[in-house]
């Protein structure tokens, strides 16, 4: 008979390692734009600059996300960038009611703490939206760390990973991280960190791969994640 776990040794195997998780909040924990436009939220974002009769590059001009648009804020200015992540923030917050919750996220975060790891959410959104999606999906008592955007200056991937090794006094090599986004695999990767790359369809796969994760699970496999951390 084959082995129903033998598909997903190489998860098995960093799971196992792993004493501290970490998971991007886009994507593995929930979809915050599940309700509200993202492309919206660029487009306001984006209004700033252009009453200001700033000439914007083409990308910028036809950007859905409102990231991208918060860096080439922060690029022209401090006022501007103050401006605009404060919007971003609003718009942030308000779909948080409405955020849909990533399959089996609870679950895996609820049983990574029960097994003795810490967990650590990180992700380029507002500190204060993370903070009041855990709150509203209970999960503010299992997850032990936010590192996530405090300020104008829109954090990079490896600063989000190198500020949560810091905070929480932590070998690379014990954590492991879950996340959609290729640059925050492969700065976790350069930090030493185990990665697992979580991939909502086979194109995000594609752009996974070539980030070079330990593993990459489906959205249909986060319960085989939650069944492994029990075996850790």
């Amino acid at each position: 008979m084959t082995d129903p776990v033998r598909p997903f040794a190489a998860l098995d195997d960093i799971v196992r390692k792993s004493r501290h998780l970490l998971v991007d909040f886009d994507g593995p924990v929930c979809d915050l734009w599940a309700t509200h436009s993202v492309a919206l939220a660029a487009d306001r974002l984006r209004k700033l600059l252009t009453d200001q009769r700033i000439q914007l590059p083409d990308l910028i001009a036809t950007t859905t996300d409102p990231l991208a648009v918060l860096d080439c804020a922060a690029a022209i200015s401090p006022d501007l960038a103050a401006t605009a992540e404060a919007d971003l923030t609003d718009l942030e917050l308000s779909a948080v009611p409405t955020a849909h919750p990533a399959g089996y996220a609870n679950d895996v975060i609820t049983s990574a703490r029960a097994s003795g790891r810490t967990v650590t959410v990180i992700g380029f959104c507002s500190a204060r939206a993370v903070n009041a999606y855990l709150v509203r999906s209970s999960l503010d008592e299992q997850v032990g760390l936010v590192v996530a955007r405090t300020t104008h200056e829109p954090p990079s991937a490896t600063s989000l990973v190198a500020h949560a090794i810091t905070a929480l006094r932590a070998d690379p090599a014990a954590c492991i991280l879950v996340a959609s986004s290729p640059a925050t695999i492969e700065a976790a990767s350069v930090a030493g960190m185990h990665t697992i790359g979580y991939a909502r369809t086979p194109a995000d796969r594609g752009h996974l791969a070539d980030a070079h994760p330990g593993s990459t699970v489906a959205v249909s496999q986060n319960a085989t994640i939650w069944m492994l951390w029990g075996a850790g």
